[in-house]
């Protein structure tokens, strides 16, 4: 890789390590559908898939922008623009947005999540009755019927894990795949993910298994398939 965009790429990481929610906002490039560019003052805002892009300049209005106005958004920070861009994941109906890494013929995105997120599940064990309190009988998955008391019985977990989602996708398309996500529990490793999506590029899982490659640096992962891989047919 040439060391101009190995620097980019580079500044790209430490940025997103310093800066782990969609809480990005400042000197900002509006894309609009017909890709013209509006100079202004920007903000990305929000958490998971629920992300809001604000802007305005001197002749516009503060106001949200819609994925159906906009192509996407890039805010300076530390002397560099961030890229944002909306795009279709595994198909889904609706765009959400995603960070640029680097731009090729097989391109890499992603997106970090972090903050406490709390979670609220009901629980399946029963409440002991206590004194004359009302019951009621519930059925549980299993077929067994149990009485238990009418008191609610929530069970609340905060997580605080950050979370990087990373993404694939040809060039500049609009559609984009999940390629590997870091900091979930229970989500597939970094090893098995990249034999699953470049399991036609041996030399690339030959140095995934040697460790020659790691789950921070995605893109040379990437750089190594775009430059040695592209005539591998994936099934």
């Amino acid at each position: 890789m040439k060391p101009k965009i190995m620097r980019e790429l580079s500044i790209i990481f430490l940025l997103a390590l310093s800066s782990l929610t969609f809480g990005q906002q400042g000197k900002s490039v509006l894309i609009l559908k017909d890709s013209s560019r509006i100079n202004g003052i920007g903000k990305i805002s929000g958490i998971s898939s629920i992300v809001s892009v604000k802007f305005k300049n001197d002749t516009l209005k503060y106001r949200t922008y819609k994925s159906k106005e906009i192509v996407g958004i890039n805010i300076l920070e530390n002397n560099y623009y961030r890229k944002f861009r909306y795009k279709y994941i595994d198909g889904e109906k609706y765009p959400e947005i995603v960070e640029i890494v680097s731009i090729d013929s097989l391109s890499l995105y992603v997106r970090i999540y972090e903050g406490s997120v709390l979670s609220n599940s009901f629980s399946n064990e029963p409440i002991p009755i206590i004194g004359n309190e009302p019951v009621q009988t519930i059925e549980l998955d299993n077929g067994q019927k149990i009485s238990v008391g009418q008191r609610p019985r929530n069970s609340f977990i905060i997580v605080n894990i950050p979370r990087y989602s990373y993404y694939v996708g040809i060039g500049e398309s609009e559609q984009i795949e999940h390629l590997y996500t870091k900091g979930l529990p229970f989500a597939k490793g970094f090893k098995k993910s990249m034999k699953k999506y470049f399991k036609n590029c041996h030399s690339l899982i030959e140095k995934v298994e040697n460790k020659e490659f790691s789950n921070d640096k995605l893109w040379e992962v990437l750089d190594y398939y775009n430059q040695n891989c592209l005539n591998s047919q994936r099934e």
